[in-house]
């Protein structure tokens, strides 16, 4: 019985980390879409700043939201393998992940504020 449970999470943890992928590439496939006409207009001299920083926003905004699916996937992981090795290597990325969050989540703050 333990064993499906554990072969579960793992396939959950899989599961979670390709949904953070696929959140991610939606963004940025969205933000290419979005920003080339509008660069395309800038270079022909209309202010387009403004769109520019919505994209931004929406852009960071699916950053934010696959970085977390991702750190739910590593406790996952970690908790599956109980090696403190993979208990550091997880305290590592979710320091990184949350510093990257909260920084872009503060840029996010400071773009939506300019608006």
């Amino acid at each position: 019985m333990m064993a499906y449970l554990v072969e579960f999470f793992e396939l959950s943890a899989q599961a979670i980390d390709v949904i953070g992928i696929i959140i991610v590439l939606i963004g940025a496939i969205k933000f290419v879409v979005h920003a080339v006409p509008i660069e395309l207009r800038r270079l022909k001299g209309v202010a387009c700043a403004q769109e520019l920083r919505h994209l931004r926003l929406q852009l960071g905004s699916y950053i934010i939201l696959s970085i977390e699916f991702m750190i739910v996937s590593d406790i996952i992981n970690t908790v599956l393998t109980k090696t403190m090795e993979d208990l550091y290597y997880l305290i590592g990325l979710i320091v990184a992940r949350t510093a990257i969050s909260y920084f872009l989540g503060k840029e996010l703050n400071e773009i939506e504020n300019t608006n």
